[in-house]
């Protein structure tokens, strides 16, 4: 309850670090490094990233091309960070992760 009064005024707590809520979705990714392609599930995405799963094989800070091929979805973004299950990915531009996160997300309300 507290998360959700300090998020209405603008602020949050200690424990929240997140700027963007996050939203389960399950759809097959490809996702392109340095020329090397991995074929991923994403597990949840947010107006500023997404998370996929298996990690791909990259170092944090690298450059990457996110393709979704059933729909043509091309965008850029920077891989942030890779544990054990999965790899967390940031968008280069807000304003293709809000338009991405609204379509992955009615996409997968229709399965």
């Amino acid at each position: 309850m507290l998360n959700a009064i300090l998020k209405a005024i603008g602020l949050s707590s200690k424990d929240e670090r997140r700027q963007f809520e996050r939203y389960p979705v399950t759809s097959p990714i490809e996702v392109t490094v340095a020329g090397k392609a991995h074929n991923c599930i994403i597990d949840n995405v947010s107006v500023g990233g997404l998370r996929l799963e298996p990690p791909v094989d990259a170092e944090a800070g690298a450059d990457l091309t996110i393709k979704h091929p059933e729909s043509g979805l091309n965008l850029t973004g920077q891989l942030i960070g890779n544990d054990t299950d999965g790899s967390r990915i940031s968008f280069n531009s807000s304003e293709a992760g809000a338009v991405v996160s609204v379509w992955l997300r009615m996409m997968h309300e229709q399965l």
